[in-house]
This record gives C-alpha cells, structure tokens and sequence, in this order.
C-alpha cells in the first residue's frame, strides 16, 4: 500500500506544489513534527485517498560548504503518517526491517546492525530494527492502530532516522557497532521519539496496553528460574547530583526487561531496565543494564545488580557526567 507514496526526495527543497501526487503543505498543517537540534531544512507533503490522508515529512542534515546548491543534502528523517476514515482498518501489518528496501534514500545502502525490538512510547508500541546506513546508525519504525469501534479512527506511522553523519562527526562519535546492543537501540529509540511529536487525530484507535506480569514472572534474572517476585515491581530510592527521588523499576514486560520510573523534584524520567546475565543461588548474580530520559532534556544510563528478588543496587551517569544511584526502598 505505501510503496507508491514513497516518493524520491526533490534535488531542491523548492519542491513544486503537485509531487507524485502530493500536494506541498506548511508545516503548521503537518500532524508529525521533529524538534532537532541542528540547523536543517524540511519538506512536507500530503496527498487524500478514498479512505484515509497520508502525510509525508522529511528532514534535511545541514548542507555542507562542499555540496552544490541544486544537490539534496542528507536525508536523515522520512515519515510516512497516515489517518484513516472511521472504522477503516489497514490491511496488513508491517515489518520493521522491511522499510529498508522502501525508501529510495535506503535502498543499497543500509543493513541492519541489531536485532528487532518492540518499544513502548507514548503513542503505543513501536516496532524498531537498528540499521547503519552510510557509517550513521540508524533506526526504522512501524506503528499501526486499527479501530476498536466503527467511531474510531486507525492510524500508522512508520519511516526512518539516521543520525546525520555531520552531527556524528562533530560530536567524534566512531562508526556503529556492527551488532547494535539491545540496550543502546532502546536507548537510541527512546532518543528519537523523545523528539518527535504526532497529533493524533480526534478518536484515533492508539493501543497502549501494557502486558501485565506473568504468574511465574521473576525479578531481573533470565526465564527458568524459580524465585518469586514480586507482582508489580520494586520501589526504588534515587539519588542524582545530590538531589534525592523515588522511582519503581516494573515487570511489565518479558521476563527479563521492564520499565523504569524515577522522579525527584527537577525531573520525571522513564525508560528501560534488563537483565544481561547471572542468576541466584549461583555464582553470578543476576546483572544488567538501564537507562531514563527526562523532561527536562537530561538522560541517564548505567548498570544494576540484584542481591534477592526485592533488593536492588544501580549506579550510573547522566548526559553531563554527574553520578547517578539507586537502591530498593526499604
């Protein structure tokens, strides 16, 4: 279905008003925006179907002073949005990975570097594979709501994101690992839609149900063990820059990950925890990562270890190098 609103990028950011049967809009008239903190340029378009309205956006890396002006500079944002009529459903769903064989700006010049992940964001579950793409990591997303009720609306989101080799340069980061660790990619996603904003349609059918705990769900440790958890998670203590706080790491996910929520009085962060290896009764105890993003822009990563199904011990640091801790909530 949107193998022909995947229209090539223009040479030009003058583009015509009609392209490939799009139509030219404003931003202010786009329902996906980007806060990106680089100068860069954009192109939205729209074009209206039978049954729903498929919005395009694309966001443009800085020109370098080597590139000529009648050339594109670096495509490193495209999204695809589409809201449907009331009741419609989409057909088919999608695969992640498969977007990379969509996009013109893709095609021959990605792979992946990762394995596929499913992310919980504030616009319901994401589906995500990390690629690289011209030495930029990179990230495909697929997201698709189909109507609960005859009133409501679907919708689906999907595009890519490449860091803009540019800014990669500049901030001296080194060519992406080859396989991506789930913990980087989560973290890398999260940092992505932490920028990007939709406005969703009025009724639109966005599912944001959380799995609930399992019977048998165990407390950061790998599936096969037989320690009991507790059932919703742990309360934990923080301590950032000196500035205390509360938070909860929760089992809401597989057995082996979850969410995490900390709170003090200058910030609300949420992210994600998971276990990486070790076990108890053993001789490794059960280990692992997490990471937070923050309304006030911050964001923090670190690792954790568990003593016992309620006892938890993290540390870590924040994007300006400033400690960060926790531990259970006696």
């Amino acid at each position: 279905m949107f193998a022909s609103l995947l229209v090539a990028a223009a040479p030009e950011m003058s583009l015509a008003q009609q392209t490939g049967g799009f139509e030219q809009i404003p931003q202010d008239q786009s329902p996906v925006l980007f806060a990106a903190n680089t100068e860069g340029q954009n192109s939205f378009l729209r074009q209206y179907r039978d049954n729903s309205t498929v919005f395009v956006g694309r966001w443009y890396a800085p020109r370098s002073v080597s590139e000529s002006p009648a050339t594109a500079s670096d495509l490193y944002l495209e999204t695809v949005y589409t809201t449907s009529a009331p009741g419609f459903r989409f057909s088919t769903a999608m695969a992640s990975e498969q977007l990379l064989d969509m996009f013109d700006a893709l095609k021959g010049r990605s792979s992946l570097n990762g394995a596929n992940f499913v992310q919980d964001t504030r616009y319901g579950n994401i589906a995500l594979s990390p690629f690289t793409r011209d030495g930029s990591q990179c990230v495909s997303f697929v997201g698709q709501w189909d109507p609960q009720t005859p009133a409501q609306r679907g919708s689906r989101l999907l595009g890519y994101y490449c860091t803009p080799t540019q800014v990669q340069a500049a901030n001296g980061n080194s060519a992406p690992l080859n396989g991506l660790p789930m913990i980087d990619a989560q973290e890398f996603a999260a940092g992505f839609f932490g920028r990007l904003t939709i406005e969703l349609p009025e009724n639109s059918a966005i599912s944001a149900a959380v799995v609930g705990p399992a019977e048998d769900t165990t407390a950061l440790q790998p599936e096969g063990t037989t320690t009991p958890a507790p059932i919703d998670g742990i309360d934990i203590v923080t301590n950032w820059q000196s500035v205390r706080g509360t938070g909860k790491m929760r089992f809401d996910q597989p057995s082996g990950e979850g969410t995490m929520i900390l709170d003090d009085d200058q910030r609300h962060c949420e992210g994600i925890w998971r276990h990486e290896g070790g076990a108890y009764q053993s001789d490794t105890l059960p280990f692992g990562s997490w990471y937070v993003y923050c309304n006030d822009t911050s964001f923090a990563r670190g690792h954790y270890t568990s003593e016992s199904p309620a006892v938890v011990t993290g540390n870590g640091k924040d994007n300006q190098g400033q400690a960060v801790y926790f531990r259970q909530a006696n």
